[in-house]
């Protein structure tokens, strides 16, 4: 009788501790769930700011807005076309008074969410989670990388942007990787980049996705490391070369680089550019 007491005081006490156990787990849980839901809405409150103030950009330093953009036409002394860029009215004074390292406006017509002022760092990734006006933000600014020429006339130039889930920055360029990217630029494959003087038209000619410290982000300083550059991304990229580019002179090539899949995971995509054409003002 005393054995059957006291199995059953056991059983109780275990059920006890059962309970408090599953009652402590669902408070971990509960708080998990909290904490997690705090951060999102802070950092979804974060990147709204971030939106705004380079809607502000947009709407305060360029002249034309996207609905309404035509093309500059450019003609020779005959008369004949000779090219053509996106008319955009950009007041660069106003924004490098904003900001001293700002270097240019990056314009990517077929993404049309990626139109931004871009900086150059000084220092290895300062501006990774600042925006243009310098104030801290996990979206960051679409910058420059330190080793590149910021006049974009190096071999091989490269602009860094955030993947941002709700598509700003660069988070817009996995359209292309995910929807097929041929059917993104098919009608216009182009980039532009606006200086204070110039416009820069370059042609996309490859994308694929790497990863964090590939061959893709290596430094090209001349035109042997430039051949075999070429020869890496011929290898890797997922979309064909245009057969009607040449390469043979050496003219600056500008990759846009963007993190791709999972947070952490060192996974990258790269678009490869060309430039084709240099319009003087």
């Amino acid at each position: 009788m005393s054995q059957n007491k006291e199995s059953k005081a056991d059983k109780i006490a275990g059920n006890s501790a059962f309970r408090v156990i599953r009652i402590l787990l669902v408070i971990v849980l509960l708080g998990i769930v909290v904490y997690e839901g705090i951060m999102f809405y802070r950092d979804q409150k974060e990147y709204a700011v971030a939106v705004n103030e380079y809607d502000d950009l947009r709407d305060n330093y360029i002249t034309e807005k996207e609905d309404t953009i035509e093309d500059v036409v450019v003609t020779d002394d005959n008369g004949e076309i000779i090219g053509t860029y996106p008319n955009l009215d950009i007041n660069f004074d106003a924004l490098e008074e904003i900001n001293s390292d700002f270097i240019g406006w990056l314009y990517f017509p077929a993404v049309s969410k990626i139109n931004y002022p871009v900086v150059k760092e000084q220092t290895i990734d300062q501006y990774l989670y600042r925006t243009f006006d310098g104030k801290y933000n996990k979206a960051g600014c679409i910058f420059m990388d330190v080793l590149s020429d910021e006049n974009f006339c190096g071999y091989s130039d490269m602009v860094f942007g955030h993947n941002m889930k709700n598509n700003s920055m660069f988070g817009s360029l996995k359209s292309i990787y995910k929807s097929g990217g041929e059917d993104v630029i098919k009608d216009n494959p182009y980039v532009y980049i606006y200086t204070k003087d110039q416009v820069l038209k370059y042609r996309i000619f490859a994308y694929y996705r790497t990863t964090q410290g590939s061959y893709s982000y290596t430094e090209v300083t001349n035109e042997e490391e430039y051949d075999d550059y070429l020869k890496y991304i011929s290898r890797n990229t997922m979309y064909e070369i245009p057969s009607e580019l040449s390469f043979g002179d050496y003219p600056s090539l500008l990759t846009l680089s963007t993190c791709s899949g999972q947070s952490g995971s060192g996974q990258r995509f790269v678009l490869h550019t060309v430039k084709v054409q240099t319009f003087d003002k």
